[in-house]
């Protein structure tokens, strides 16, 4: 009988190391990539601004076909990209910081597990098609997302080895 007890006190401790593993390897996937590219429409004071979204790398490219307008608009604007791109409700609507980055002015957008960045590009280059507005987006992990996705299933795991290591 003893026996049976050490055996099956094996079987389940095999059975949380096992569940331990599938914890910590859940903290290992990638960043959630965006839900949508392609055509899109951003409505603004009874205005529809058609622009597209492309996958380029870990960005995601956007392009209007039709300038929103002042800072104001362009902002909002972004923040119906974000929207729309990577689907997240908790997307604040205003930015939280602001700087460049190789000549692109860049707006940082914060939301419950990421932080998002949109970037708007210069037309500079481009004397004929100074109206363009034209940018990237991308998504980055905040502090939320490391400690859910990282830390709270080591401490579980460290938490889990010494429960057991103290039944023993």
């Amino acid at each position: 009988m003893a026996y049976n007890c050490r055996h099956n006190g094996k079987l389940i401790l095999k059975k949380y190391i096992l569940w331990l593993l599938i914890l910590l390897s859940a903290s290992c996937l990638p960043i959630v990539n965006a839900e949508s590219t392609g055509i899109f429409q951003f409505q603004n004071e009874g205005e529809n601004y058609p622009y597209t979204v492309k996958q380029t790398g870990e960005n995601f490219t956007f392009e209007f076909k039709q300038n929103p307008g002042k800072e104001g608009k362009k902002l909002m604007a972004a923040a119906h990209v974000l929207q729309s791109v990577y689907g997240d409700a908790s997307i604040n609507s205003t930015y939280s910081e602001t700087f460049m980055k190789e000549n692109a002015q860049c707006f940082v957008f914060d939301a419950n597990f990421y932080s998002y960045r949109a970037c708007f590009l210069p037309n500079d280059y481009s004397p004929g098609n100074r109206d363009r507005f034209w940018g990237f987006v991308t998504q980055l992990p905040n502090a939320m997302w490391l400690i859910t996705r990282n830390l709270l299933p080591a401490l579980l795991g460290f938490g889990l080895f010494f429960y057991l290591l103290g039944k023993k």
